[in-house]
């Protein structure tokens, strides 16, 4: 919530009463007071939100929580404490709780999801980058996720993104965690239902590097499977800073502001996560349909693109009307 927003709420509690105000505004009397104290101590500056960035100490490294899910994937049937004896003959001083630790991050707590994660098929990554020039609409998906920040009452949010470079159509949803489960939450239940109601032909897949979402062991990606039994033979790609792309830069960019431009004020409105994974599904709905873009001097919506492109006389499917909620 701004800083001038605390402020004012603040000032109407003084002058009409503290109760009467925060229920007004959605705010606990303790969140209240506790705006109040940092305003006598710090002055204005002392409402801006605190974003915490607390790293336990003693949280595993991440190349020993990849040993760790590349010992379970050859051992599914093994527990915390046999997978401990592995990492430790490797040359990893480890605790039994540890390794529980990344089993439960990884919801792998239990032998069965152990068996189902170890029978994942895997894809290589592909060290070239697509043919960005020669891509027909639907070809070639972006991937990325975005933090918003910590809010009172909801948490972090993350929004995630899946994003056809030529056409531009986009899906994205909202996650209160950052974890490949989401990635193929919206991979499963959004993304390929689009490709499949708007014959999208998806050969290339590719994450940005500063990605925190796309797991990868020596190389490999483990959600290859889903695309795959669903029409999809991909290329996994891991678009690497530097390397001239910037029109990817820019996309990202632009449709990453346009998203940030219109949640924000409803996140500070105090609305709660269900209502916001709702507004911005139909902000994502008009932004496919009806959003004017610039295609080479020409305007269409992504849809529009899409369809003039591919010469195709299509009737847009039920989902792109209906509300579901996820």
């Amino acid at each position: 919530m701004d800083r001038h927003v605390k402020f004012n709420i603040i000032s109407e509690g003084q002058k009409f009463g503290v109760s009467s105000t925060c229920k007004k505004y959605n705010v606990s009397r303790t969140l209240y007071y506790r705006w109040l104290k940092r305003y006598k101590t710090l002055g204005i500056k002392g409402l801006d939100d605190v974003v915490k960035n607390f790293i336990p100490v003693n949280k595993t490294k991440p190349e020993v929580a990849s040993t760790i899910l590349n010992l379970i994937k050859k051992h599914p049937n093994y527990g915390p404490r046999e997978i401990k004896y592995l990492v430790e003959e490797i040359g990893h001083n480890i605790s039994e709780s540890a390794v529980y630790n990344v089993m439960k991050r990884n919801n792998l707590t239990t032998r069965g999801k152990r068996i189902k994660f170890s029978n994942k098929k895997t894809k290589e990554i592909n060290r070239n980058y697509p043919n960005f020039d020669s891509l027909t609409s639907g070809e070639c998906w972006m991937c990325w996720t975005t933090s918003y920040g910590v809010f009172e009452n909801i948490g972090p949010i993350y929004e995630y993104t899946i994003f056809d470079y030529k056409s531009k159509i986009a899906c994205s949803r909202l996650y209160t965690q950052l974890s490949m489960e989401n990635f193929e939450d919206i991979l499963t239940a959004l993304a390929i239902p689009v490709a499949h109601g708007l014959n999208l032909d998806v050969k290339h897949l590719c994450f940005f590097e500063d990605s925190k979402i796309i797991f990868k062991h020596k190389g490999s990606f483990l959600s290859h499977t889903i695309l795959h039994n669903n029409g999809h033979d991909i290329d996994i790609h891991i678009l690497k800073e530097g390397d001239n792309l910037a029109k990817t830069e820019e996309l990202r960019k632009d449709y990453t502001h346009n998203c940030l431009s219109f949640l924000m004020p409803l996140i500070h409105k105090g609305l709660s996560f269900s209502e916001l994974k709702i507004y911005l599904q139909k902000y994502i709905r008009d932004y496919n349909i009806n959003n004017q873009l610039s295609y080479n001097g020409d305007f269409y919506s992504p849809v529009e693109y899409h369809i003039n492109s591919t010469n195709s006389k299509m009737i847009l499917p039920l989902w792109a009307y209906i509300e579901r909620r996820y």
